[in-house]
């Protein structure tokens, strides 16, 4: 990594042969910080070996870089300096389901060095879990009981070291002492919460949003979406009920599932097509400059063992310039759970104008991964989020009331689990009341997302799942409030690669 003296050298330098030859070098210094920067522990350090590059020295697209690592750095420094506990950003909690170096035991038995080694990360996570639960930091009860029981589990099956087992059951007791302490609320409970989930929200946006502010705004969507799901489901003859219950009906309705069977799955990809050509047609009324990628993508039908193995659905991305053509491949093992309605919509959230798009774009931007990765956590799925509700706005479902509901089935998950985190961290809602929040906003889970699942998420990361409800609703506020083209708004929004919402 560069110094501060090393770079007043490269700087002066820079600037004695000319204002262009300082740019040149200031922006390979920057590449070079931003490569090593991940390997720099604390997000305190990160800030100080940004700083001690100056941004002058800078071309306009690796400033563009700059400014948006040093914001996304001076936020998580913020955090982790006010609230010194948990996975710092990450979340407040060192072990959970999802993150704690018992996961890797697998990977460690059977080998002595590194079951001594990983016992020795695992104490010192049991120690950390003591540390924060005397400031007040305990996880939810439901979390513990999920993870004392699968900490323990590799014990239960035998064939790990004495000292391995002893850490793994000393870290399950650990948790389980705290759950007098736990409560029912599947949120976070410490002082000044609200602070932290501000600071949390703040991370994933990239900018200042209060919650309050976020509250309000996703109760007035979902209201105005179930508005509209209203008139669509009474006009299909579903008038008893809340939205929830009739589109659970609509969703059992066997006019519209697919058969079980090799037939059955090829028709649902093959009815995916002309939604697919009419989104491509559709893109150069909202986009220019569109990449090549957006000719050169399809929906496919997973391989046999992929759907016996019960893998999502992924995307096999296309080149930017679309030499090498890319799909999307969809989730089908589960057939009788995706009403043919359910489908139109994913084209525009997964592939155009969604994540086929953006992602091509990104890497034709040239942004620093590290930018990409740090800069707006919520972009990615909060642009997706954005584009499947763009199309809807711009009459894709026109004419179509199935598809259009199936739109709005789509949209209501991703502002139901939105709205829901906010629930349960500023709230106190437990995650019995968050489940059926969810069932009575959006109806059945989306396939890859049980309600259960949710929940747990939500309760493990603060501020995620309203990041990227959050980041819809602002681009489409800024969207309202620009004074141009769609078109150029969209090339403000995509074309320099992600930026925090602060900066666009």
């Amino acid at each position: 990594m560069i110094d501060r003296r090393g770079m007043m050298l490269l700087t002066a330098a820079g600037l004695a042969a000319g204002p262009a030859l300082a740019r040149q070098n200031g922006d390979a210094a920057l590449k070079t910080l931003l490569d090593g920067l991940p390997k720099v522990a604390g997000a305190a350090d990160r800030l100080k070996a940004l700083a001690a590059l100056d941004p002058a020295t800078l071309s306009p697209k690796a400033r563009l870089d700059y400014d948006a690592v040093r914001n996304a750095t001076a936020i998580e420094a913020e955090l982790v300096r006010r609230f010194p506990f948990g996975a710092g950003a990450a979340g407040p909690y060192v072990v959970t389901t999802r993150a704690g170096a018992w996961l890797k035991v697998a990977d460690a038995a059977g080998k002595p060095e590194a079951e001594a080694a990983l016992a020795k990360r695992i104490d010192a996570e049991t120690d950390q879990i003591e540390h924060d639960a005397a400031a007040g930091v305990v996880p939810p009860a439901f979390l513990i009981a999920r993870l004392e029981t699968a900490i323990v589990e590799p014990v239960r099956k035998g064939g790990l070291g004495k000292d391995l087992a002893a850490s793994l059951v000393w870290q399950a007791e650990a948790l389980s002492s705290l759950k007098p302490r736990a409560g029912k609320a599947a949120g976070i409970r410490f002082k000044d919460r609200e602070a932290y989930y501000a600071l949390a929200l703040k991370g994933q946006l990239g900018a200042p949003l209060a919650p309050v502010e976020a509250r309000r705004r996703l109760d007035e969507t979902i209201r105005a979406l179930h508005a509209r799901a209203d008139v669509l489901l009474k006009a299909q003859g579903l008038t008893k009920g809340g939205v929830g219950e009739r589109l659970r009906a609509l969703a059992a309705d066997e006019r519209f599932l697919y058969s079980d069977d090799d037939a059955g799955r090829d028709r649902a990809v093959a009815d995916m097509a002309p939604w697919l050509a009419k989104a491509r047609a559709r893109l150069p009324l909202a986009f220019a400059n569109l990449p090549g990628a957006v000719n050169a993508v399809s929906v496919r039908r997973m391989s046999p063992a992929d759907e016996a193995a019960g893998r999502q659905g992924y995307r096999d991305l296309p080149s930017a310039d679309g030499s090498k053509p890319g799909a999307y491949y969809l989730d089908l093992k589960q057939i009788r759970r995706r009403p043919s309605w359910s489908l139109p919509a994913v084209v525009h959230h997964e592939v155009i104008p969604g994540h086929m798009l953006q992602i091509p774009l990104e890497e034709a931007s040239g942004a620093h991964p590290y930018r990409t990765r740090v800069a707006c956590p919520a972009a990615m799925e909060g642009w997706a989020v954005y584009a499947e509700h763009l199309f809807w706005e711009m009459g894709a479902f026109d004419g179509e009331p199935l598809a259009e509901i199936g739109g709005l089935y789509w949209i209501l998950f991703r502002a139901a689990r939105a709205r829901m985190d906010l629930g349960v961290h500023l709230e106190g809602w437990t995650p019995e009341r968050a489940m059926a929040f969810l069932a009575d906003t959006q109806g059945d889970p989306v396939i890859f997302a049980p309600f259960t699942q949710e929940v747990e998420r939500a309760a493990i990361a603060p501020g995620v799942a309203a990041g990227q409800g959050m980041y819809w609703l602002e681009l489409s506020r800024l969207r309202r409030a620009w004074g141009g083209t769609l078109r150029d708004f969209h090339g403000k929004v995509l074309d320099r690669g992600t930026l925090p919402l602060g900066m666009i």
